[in-house]
């Protein structure tokens, strides 16, 4: 029996209310900004009264980690071989970097917001869920034999999330050397390839 055939009529009503608020919310921030954004618009352009979007989030702020939640789902999903993702765990890894790149809660000013909420909440780790799905991508590349397996999967996971944001960081102060996803492509093959010279050992 499907899941939809257990739900009432008011929970299912409640989860599509969920749903419209961080579909609405999202787009609103795509179209004119985190700031310009209320959530008196959020509120109306859902259709909902004001009222109703502090039932399901506390301030504004609070809808952040659970868009980042939503959307690295969806990223989840379209990572999967059978849905069409590339049969090479590494490029899918630059899939989810690119697909994460496209979604507004990367852009610095929305990740610093989101930084702030997990300082101020201990329950918010927006950055675990990415991590987790970049260490994943990592574990299957080492059973492919893509990545040597000698090296710790979680700790490779977070420095490419430190890179994927380094170079968001640089994107958005206009230095743009190439695409943002060839940038990340570069980025990518750099970290495996490595950029030591014949001679390194010897001088270290």
């Amino acid at each position: 029996m499907a899941i939809e055939d257990h739900l009432s009529r008011r929970e299912r009503k409640k989860r599509d209310t969920h749903q419209r608020l961080m579909e609405t919310a999202l787009r609103l921030f795509r179209e004119q900004g985190y700031d310009a954004t209320t959530v008196e618009q959020i509120a109306e352009a859902s259709d909902v009264a004001k009222g109703t979007f502090f039932n399901y989030f506390e301030t504004k702020e609070a809808i952040l980690p659970a868009l980042v939640e939503w959307h690295l789902q969806q990223v989840k999903q379209a990572l999967l071989p059978e849905r069409g993702a590339p049969a090479s765990p590494v490029a899918r890894i630059k899939l989810l970097l690119g697909l994460v790149a496209q979604n507004p809660l990367s852009e610095p000013a929305m990740v610093q917001r989101l930084f702030a909420a997990g300082m101020q909440s201990p329950d918010v780790h927006p950055g675990r869920a990415l991590t987790h799905l970049l260490t994943e991508q990592v574990c299957q590349a080492q059973a492919a034999g893509e990545i040597r397996p000698d090296v710790d999967a979680l700790y490779a996971g977070c420095v490419i999330r430190a890179m994927f944001f380094q170079h968001m960081m640089m994107w958005h102060c206009d230095y743009r050397p190439a695409p943002l996803g060839e940038m990340f492509d570069r980025m990518l093959n750099l970290l495996l390839d490595g950029i030591a010279g014949p001679n390194w050992r010897k001088l270290s």
